[in-house]
């Protein structure tokens, strides 16, 4: 028997096993370079309140709550936002019924506007300004309990 075929058989093994030591060496110092960080996010709570008035008059005073009045009475509800980021959003106004559940009445109201850093004032229109805001009085024909509840969607 010759000692060639193990020279080679030798030479064969030190060969893979020092290519798959290079190859791993290679792939832990690739993964290395692939970790990245992106920058950091800055969430805002937002938060705020709804506010009713019978007179719809921008300067006059918003309540956070009417005290009774007949059914078909005009009011009206606007939207006060605090802590909020400048962005583009999208507001579902819902008036709901109080029928031992809160259940949704009709159609929403939609808003789209561009919120401003921090506290905005909006109306239940779908520009959110003063300008034609909402009359939920057309949607209290029938005597209950109601509130209006908004969605902002960013």
């Amino acid at each position: 028997m010759s000692t060639r075929p193990k020279t080679q058989r030798a030479f064969l093994t030190v060969t893979v096993i020092t290519v798959i030591a290079v190859t791993s060496v290679f792939l832990v110092y690739a993964a290395v370079l692939s970790t990245l960080y992106g920058s950091t996010v800055t969430v805002n709570q937002t938060g705020g309140s709804v506010e009713y008035n019978l007179s719809n008059t921008s300067n006059a005073t918003w309540v956070s709550s009417l005290s009774a009045f007949n059914n078909g009475t005009n009011w009206y509800a606007r939207m006060n936002i605090t802590g909020a980021a400048a962005q583009a959003v999208t507001i579902n106004w819902v008036i709901e019924k109080n029928t031992g559940t809160w259940t949704q009445q009709a159609i929403p109201v939609n808003t789209t506007i561009t919120l401003a850093a921090g506290s905005n004032t909006i109306y239940a229109t779908t520009t959110g300004v003063f300008s034609g805001n909402y009359n939920w009085g057309l949607q209290t024909l029938v005597s209950g309990s109601y509130r209006i509840k908004t969605v902002v969607n960013g």
